[in-house]
């Protein structure tokens, strides 16, 4: 049965907007479905918050069915491995920080070009107050992690491999799997996966992955904006030290000890942010309905015929995944991006230009900036033929 990507779009109101533009930008961050915007506001309609007293226990209710939700969404050990966080940054930030106890001047980091800032710029900052060696891998011509070189940098002295699992610059998905198995072969390393843009594209099972820990943004896949997950397992989430102090993480606290709640409470200090929680909730509940293959095959059939016509134009050159995606990554020889984009926007179409928060990678592109389309499936066949339109335009214009 075909995806239903009509009613599917029904659900986000923003279509409803007069001056609603053509959003070609969900890599960066997807829309708000109605539920998500119902709940929420109900939530900020009534009183209390959590784990505080009997009058809040609905909400309560609420919020942990959450962390149910997110643990059998990535199948993940238990609930209690499911921490809240800002986004996927802060999750990382948080391995980060907690880990820093146990690395010294002795010990190697891998990371490599094809990761985000949040993973790059995080590691190499830690490494700095540790004293640790950071290691770049390779990305070969396909933009998949060079496994030769992976095996070769893998040693006794490796504590931590931090892998991107989709690439928000091209789309290409590495292949995890394999990568982990490999680390598990030849190192004790822990594994943190980056699994920001893989959480709306691939279905993931964390007992099958074998990694520590992942981290993903809920913004990514239809919830709020300001929430994460960190979650992996309850073994390695336990050695971390946590990252912020204060209310709702500790057991007991005297003048002279403190000690901290278990997991997930150690570390999630503070108030949290219970919108967002709940929120999330139901959207994780609205995407059960939908065959999940099927919406992300169509947002790909439209990447995929985007990329088809692009190699038409004799100046365009692009940057494709070795697998099929709902990511669109090029330029045009003799034109700059930001002009391009200019025009583009100009004419209602959203899509994004720049560095994409991944330098490593397009210099490994040997490009100073692209321009990228990321299609979802609410996303049409009138989208696509909108952008062409408003290519050819904005094309006569600069050539």
């Amino acid at each position: 049965m075909a995806f239903d990507y009509q009613t599917f779009r029904q659900a986000f109101p923003y279509f409803q907007y007069e001056d609603a533009v053509v959003y070609l930008d969900n890599a960066a961050t997807a829309l708000k479905p109605q539920v998500l915007i119902d709940r929420t506001a109900e939530f900020y309609a009534s009183a209390g918050s959590v784990h505080r007293s009997q009058y809040d226990a609905a909400q309560t209710a609420q919020y942990e069915q959450a962390r149910t939700q997110v643990k059998e969404w990535v199948n993940a050990e238990d609930k209690c491995a499911v921490i809240w966080t800002s986004g996927t940054t802060h999750a990382i930030n948080l391995v980060a920080n907690g880990l820093l106890p146990q690395l010294n001047a002795e010990d190697e980091i891998l990371i490599s070009q094809a990761d985000h800032h949040a993973n790059f710029v995080t590691w190499h900052e830690t490494a700095k107050k540790c004293g640790a060696k950071i290691r770049v891998l390779p990305i070969l011509d396909n933009w998949l992690i060079d496994e030769n070189a992976l095996i070769s940098a893998l040693s006794e002295k490796t504590k931590l491999v931090a892998l991107n699992f989709v690439s928000n610059v091209t789309g290409t998905e590495q292949l995890i799997k394999r990568l982990i198995q490999l680390i598990r072969k030849h190192s004790h390393a822990l594994v943190l996966v980056d699994a920001a843009q893989a959480i709306s594209h691939i279905k993931i099972d964390l007992q099958d992955l074998d990694a520590d820990f992942l981290a993903f943004s809920a913004h990514k896949i239809y919830g709020p904006n300001g929430l994460g997950v960190l979650t992996g397992k309850l073994t390695a989430l336990s050695q971390l030290q946590p990252l912020f102090f204060g209310g709702k993480m500790v057991d007991r606290v005297s003048s002279d000890r403190i000690t901290f709640a278990e997991l997930p409470y150690r570390l999630e200090a503070g108030t949290p942010n219970i919108a967002g929680v709940i929120g999330f909730n139901a959207v994780l509940d609205w995407l059960q309905k939908w065959d999940f293959t099927a919406a992300e095959q169509h947002a790909i059939s439209l990447a995929e015929s985007v990329k088809v016509r692009l190699k038409s134009y004799e100046n365009c050159r692009l940057f494709n995944s070795p697998q099929p995606s709902t990511v669109v990554c090029f330029v045009f020889d003799g034109i700059d991006c930001s002009d391009l984009s200019t025009l583009l926007s100009e004419q209602n179409i959203a899509l994004r230009v720049g560095e994409h928060c991944a330098q490593p990678y397009l210099a490994r592109l040997g490009e100073r900036t692209t321009l990228r389309l990321s299609f979802a499936p609410y996303n049409t066949q009138e989208d696509v033929e909108a952008f062409f339109t408003a290519l050819d335009k904005a094309l006569d214009l600069l050539q």
